[in-house]
């Protein structure tokens, strides 16, 4: 897709689709699939929509923790730190699916071109850690030292769902202008884990 012939609307739109096609060819179920405005009113329906739907499965009690801790994180995610566009309009989706195997949570923000590189660097370190201790290690390092920015822990969402969930945390940037990047994460959660 070439980013610069679309607006960055119509480039959500098309991406969100495209995943639309792509989970229903390979047999997936939607769990989730909210394309739209995220805020806290927006954020409590979709909480009690997943919480609803993924009870209504008969997921292992661990593993129903696990999506619903990872999904309210991400929507939190997508609400503190998902930019605006030139007419203060956010772009983001969340997709939740499954097959008999995986959970799959994808969600995608808009994100400034200059915070690109901050926020790969966030990933390559949380995937680059072999084990599990180590990377909780890491976690609670930050979490001694106070890492804080002015939104929030610094990464600290993203290290506590790769703890949480199938390692690598898989992520994505596309260039949609000069100014904004489309940003996408891809979280796994094995059923039977």
């Amino acid at each position: 897709m070439k980013a610069k012939n679309y607006t960055e609307n119509e480039f959500f739109k098309e991406k969100f689709n495209e995943y639309l096609d792509f989970f229903s060819k390979k047999n997936f179920e939607f769990i989730l699939a909210y394309d739209g405005v995220i805020n806290q009113d927006t954020i409590s329906k979709l909480e009690s929509e997943i919480e609803e739907k993924v009870l209504s499965y008969e997921f292992p009690k661990s593993i129903v923790k696990k999506i619903f801790f990872i999904a309210v994180e991400l929507l939190q995610n997508l609400f503190i730190h998902g930019a605006e566009d030139d007419t203060h309009t956010k772009h983001n989706f969340i997709i939740i699916t499954k097959n008999n195997h995986e959970i799959i949570i994808l969600t995608a923000n808009l994100i400034h071109n200059h915070h690109v590189n901050k926020i790969k660097n966030i990933f390559d370190t949380i995937n680059g850690f072999k084990t599990y201790d180590e990377l909780k290690k890491y976690y609670m390092e930050r979490l001694e030292n106070n890492d804080l920015s002015d939104k929030g822990g610094a990464g600290l969402g993203f290290i506590t769902i790769g703890l949480k969930s199938q390692p690598p945390l898989e992520y994505s940037f596309e260039k949609i202008n000069d100014k904004f990047s489309y940003f996408q994460l891809s979280v796994k959660l094995f059923i039977n884990d």
